[in-house]
């Protein structure tokens, strides 16, 4: 991973980076991703009532919280089916990604046309009923730079990353 740093800051970048294994498609970015981009942010899950504001307020806890529990497993059912649902776009090729940082995503096994600009898909493990799209520019043969990603993505995305940090200081204690 130590490469990987080393590339990020001779291009500008610096971020701390995590390892990671995440399946991805990809091909070079065409006119005709841009639909499919948009369609896949603006078909994001209805989010779960923040039902926390309740606790405590005349409310039945215990209640409220099997509430919360139901909606959040109707909710995954629902985005089950509607990722069977949707008809992607083939992209051309396939790779995993090995390391991941605020707007980084690098690979050793694909070699990325530096400066090619990319359509990506990809899934994180507690999110597997959702691809998450995004655009990105490769900065070198194996790192490529985020460029598009819709905000909510970016939040799970940058909380993935977040999660992974705090897991590796835990193992260095």
């Amino acid at each position: 991973m130590g490469h990987f740093k080393q590339l990020c800051n001779q291009h500008g970048h610096f971020t701390r980076l995590v390892a990671c294994s995440l399946p991805i498609e990809y091909a070079p970015y065409q006119e005709v991703h841009a639909s499919e981009y948009e369609s896949l942010g603006s078909s994001d899950a209805i989010q779960a009532p923040d039902w926390e504001v309740f606790y405590g307020k005349d409310r039945e806890d215990v209640i409220l919280r099997a509430l919360s529990e139901i909606y959040a497993k109707l909710n995954h059912l629902e985005q089950m089916m509607s990722e069977q649902q949707i008809a992607y776009l083939p992209l051309e090729s396939q790779s995993t990604l090995e390391v991941l940082g605020h707007g980084i995503l690098g690979t050793t096994k694909a070699g990325f046309e530096p400066s090619q600009t990319y359509y990506m898909r990809f899934k994180l493990p507690h999110m597997p009923y959702k691809r998450i799209p995004l655009i990105a520019r490769a900065f070198d043969l194996h790192l490529l730079h985020i460029t598009r990603m819709h905000p909510r993505d970016v939040k799970d995305f940058d909380g993935f990353i977040a999660k992974r940090e705090l897991e590796s200081l835990k193992k260095a204690d």
